[in-house]
């Protein structure tokens, strides 16, 4: 009898799964009939899927957008299905719906529901704020108005407003003005010079020469602000080619122009100096003195740490934005400038606090304390019932089912939403999920949320360990290095593909798997296969070895070599020695400053996971020889660009 039960069960349950993949197939079925357009065809699969099928909702969602324009239906919608961020989506709509039709107190219901609000909405909820006279929504409108980025058309009607306030004055416009020509946005320059009362149609003709001959462009005397502007613009070109002829042009120039135009000129060039990390940038920010945007403070600070000026680095910082000051990066240099200023007292109590932080700076500070503290994060294990619980939630059910459909952008958002408001103990117990269905990227990233309570195994999953511990042995890398790489590039999710091409889980271009492949002996056949996590981390790791041979055997070398190719890597060396930190710091693309960072500091906490001897980050980083003017002889160095990581 108990065995007729089992073999009852498992029938049953053979059953229900076979009835499973077959609702999966209508549902699939159904999405693609719904995004070509043929509702007939979708409406029919919809009546095969039940009501109780998970995402269902999704099936509803399209069948509401397809059949009416009703507000009310959509109002009842958002408020039938509030867990899940198609509620949102609808809102969103009926915003942009009662905002186009000028229906503000509707609009206002609506919007305040919403999580967030694009500039659209913001626009609109500016517009609705006006309209019951609420004067400080005036100021906030400027600064929205304010940027360097064109904006939405729907912000159009806010601006008009604030132009027949007398808001917009030509002050403001020019002082935008610049702001576009900085970004290089000449378009929206464009509109702005129209825009001001005493402008003329020379001023345009005067940037179309700075943007097609920039060292032509200097008038005999600029008779006007937007005349300077232009020029300013004109000189931050030649700047980017040549700081040097600027910095000379510039000196014949200067006094025609006002001494804050002056100062702002010199940091004009001492901005495209030191993105190319050239010396010469240290006095032409010494003349600029204070009169700097704060991207040009910031690669002040930046080009003073490379010079070893630790007071102009520590004076950099202070005129920094306060919420610019509070960023790890800077609190970190601010202590260390400190500290080389012999203000030891005054930099150690930064460093304590920024030692508690999970991050590359938490672990530099760390270091930088007299007495290192010992205590790891906490390693906290979900229970099975608080698994059970967040399991049991909906939005996490349809999460799971979408990204097993490979939905994955709608798996991510239902995922996202389902975790809001989540307490450390859930995030866990929901990163634990993730882990438990293969969804690497999405354990990582909600383990990273937690703020009192932590668990490092799940930040820094081990999935392939056997792959990645016998690659990187076979090539005599460090597993915890290897391990950091992969984190950074795929969280270890084997089908990524970037923007450029780049795959698998260390995100190797097609280009640098046929160069790999031709140097290990392989056939025309191996490198296709490089999304298979064996062939891609054999690849990587391969790579990654010559990178680092090629390049003084430095981590942080190959690193950025990594990310942005060998020859990059190169030219980043100073003339002299560097400590490894500050080259780090310099390195002018952003993102692969940002990667070279979280590279290293993913290294150590995988040096503690996998139960190795590891050195500090301090000594990770090391010391960056000085640049060579080739290449050391015998080597090989690897091609250039990199994976594209």
């Amino acid at each position: 009898m108990r065995h007729l039960l089992r073999c009852l069960l498992c029938a049953s349950l053979l059953v229900a799964g076979m009835a499973s993949a077959s609702t999966d197939k209508t549902f699939l079925a159904a999405r693609d009939a719904y995004s070509r357009g043929k509702i007939d065809q979708f409406e029919k699969l919809v009546d095969k899927v039940p009501d109780s099928y998970p995402l269902r909702i999704y099936l509803d969602y399209w069948q509401l957008k397809s059949r009416t324009t009703a507000t009310t239906e959509w109002v009842k919608f958002a408020a039938d299905h509030p867990d899940t961020p198609l509620s949102q989506r609808v809102r969103q709509d009926l915003a942009r719906f009662y905002g186009n039709n000028e229906d503000w107190d509707d609009f206002r219901q609506v919007a305040e529901k919403l999580d967030s609000k694009d500039r659209e909405l913001t626009c609109m909820d500016l517009r609705a704020r006006l309209a019951r006279g609420d004067k400080t929504a005036t100021n906030e409108g400027l600064g929205l108005w304010l940027t360097a980025q064109d904006l939405p058309s729907g912000c159009a009607p806010l601006f008009v407003t604030l132009a027949a306030n007398g808001v917009l004055t030509d002050g403001i416009r020019i002082a935008r003005l610049r702001l576009a020509l900085e970004a290089g946005n000449l378009s929206l320059a464009r509109q702005l010079i129209a825009a001001v009362t005493t402008s003329s149609k020379a001023d345009l003709d005067l940037l179309t020469q700075a943007e097609r001959s920039p060292d032509k462009a200097f008038v005999a005397t600029a008779v006007s602000q937007v005349q300077r502007e232009i020029e300013l613009y004109a000189l931050s070109q030649v700047a980017r080619s040549d700081p040097d002829q600027a910095a000379r042009q510039w000196k014949t120039r200067f006094a025609d122009f006002p001494e804050s135009e002056q100062r702002y000129g010199w940091g004009v060039i001492a901005m495209a100096a030191a993105r190319q990390l050239n010396p010469e940038a240290v006095p032409w920010f010494l003349n600029a003195k204070d009169q700097l945007s704060d991207m040009q403070t910031i690669w002040k600070a930046r080009t003073m740490l490379r010079a070893g000026r630790w007071p102009d680095v520590y004076q950099s910082i202070v005129n920094m934005p306060a919420d610019t000051q509070e960023e790890p990066a800077w609190r970190y240099w601010k202590a260390r400038s400190l500290a080389a200023m012999g203000l030891v007292a005054r930099a150690n109590p930064i460093f304590a606090r920024l030692s508690h932080e999970i991050h590359y700076y938490g672990l530099l500070a760390n270091e930088e304390l007299p007495e290192k503290l010992e205590t790891e994060p906490s390693n906290y294990r979900p229970s099975p019932d608080e698994i059970k619980q967040v399991k049991a939630r909906i939005g996490l059910k349809r999460a799971l089912l979408l990204h097993d459909l490979e939905l994955n952008v709608d798996a991510a958002n239902e995922w996202n939403w389902a975790i809001r408001g989540f307490d450390d103990h859930q995030l866990l117990a929901a990163a634990e999920l993730a882990r438990e269905a293969q969804w690497y990227d999405r354990a990582i990233k909600t383990a990273d949320q937690t703020q009192v309570t932590h668990s490092m195994d799940l930040r820094y999953l081990t999935p392939y360990r056997d792959l990645a511990e016998s690659y990187s042995s076979k090539n005599g890398l460090d597993p915890a290095w290897v391990y950091g790489l992969m984190r950074q590039e795929s969280r270890f999710m084997d089908y990524a593909r970037s923007s450029v091409g780049a795959r698998g889980l260390m995100q190797i271009m097609p280009a640098t798997a046929h160069w790999i492949a031709q140097h290990m002996g392989l056939g025309r056949k191996a490198h296709p296969q490089i999304a298979d996590p064996d062939v891609n981390i054999k690849f990587g790791t391969y790579y990654l070895k010559r990178l680092l041979t090629s390049l003084d055997n430095s981590a942080v070398l190959a690193t950025a070599g990594y990310n942005a190719g060998p020859g990059r890597a190169r030219r980043w060396q100073a003339g002299r020695m560097l400590e490894g930190a500050i080259y780090v710091e310099s390195i002018p693309i952003p993102e692969t400053r940002e990667y070279v960072k979280k590279v290293l500091a993913n290294a150590m906490y995988y040096s503690q996971r996998l139960g190795l001897k590891g050195n500090s980050l301090k000594e990770r980083l090391g010391v960056i020889p000085a640049q060579a003017s080739t290449p050391a002889a015998g080597q090989d160095p690897a091609p250039d660009p990199g994976t594209g990581g």
